[in-house]
């Protein structure tokens, strides 16, 4: 695969990550375990795609949280109410440790850096945790998949990659 591939699944985390959007298409859980799936069969290289993916997780945390700075009380209106009450219950649970913990959740992924520039939390201690967040998340679940791809059947894999991408939709029951 051509380097500019590479760039471009980097990009698609980016937006993701860091702009509203990303609340309302969420996808990066999946598509970080069919990349790690591809590499495990050999389609895809781990080198770039494990650095260039933090890097796009990363940049997408720091673009969520400078629009949260510089946009947060005009744009926190946009968020659905549900998930703006999901996220501050988060942080109030977790406080700044909810950015090691927010990539592996969607939505909150994308709410949470806004909310933390929005609120104005420091810089540094920012940047520290998102980069610790976006490590665990990328890394994590693209090496998972990666290792489930060499030594499983491709037909299982994909099965069961399928099934997870699935499961946030089955564990919400009906509406009231």
């Amino acid at each position: 695969m051509s380097l500019w591939t590479y760039f471009l699944l980097a990009l698609l985390l980016v937006l993701e990550v860091g702009f509203p959007f990303g609340v309302f298409v969420p996808g990066g859980d999946t598509l970080l375990l069919a990349l790690g799936a591809l590499a495990g069969e050999g389609r895809l290289s781990l080198f770039p795609l494990l650095p260039l993916l933090f890097l796009g997780s990363y940049l997408g945390h720091g673009v969520g949280y400078g629009l949260g700075r510089i946009l947060g009380p005009k744009l926190l209106g946009r968020f659905p109410e549900s998930l703006r009450q999901r996220a501050a219950r988060f942080l109030n649970r977790f406080g700044p440790s909810a950015l090691l913990l927010a990539p592996f959740v969607p939505g909150l992924r994308t709410a949470v850096p806004f909310l933390l520039g929005t609120v104005g939390f420091p810089w540094l201690p920012y940047l520290l945790l998102a980069a610790s967040g976006s490590l665990l998340w990328t890394q994590g679940l693209v090496l998972f998949a990666y290792f489930l791809g060499e030594r499983l059947p491709a037909w299982l894999l994909w099965s069961v990659l399928l099934l997870l991408a699935l499961l946030p939709l089955l564990r919400r029951g009906p509406k009231a």
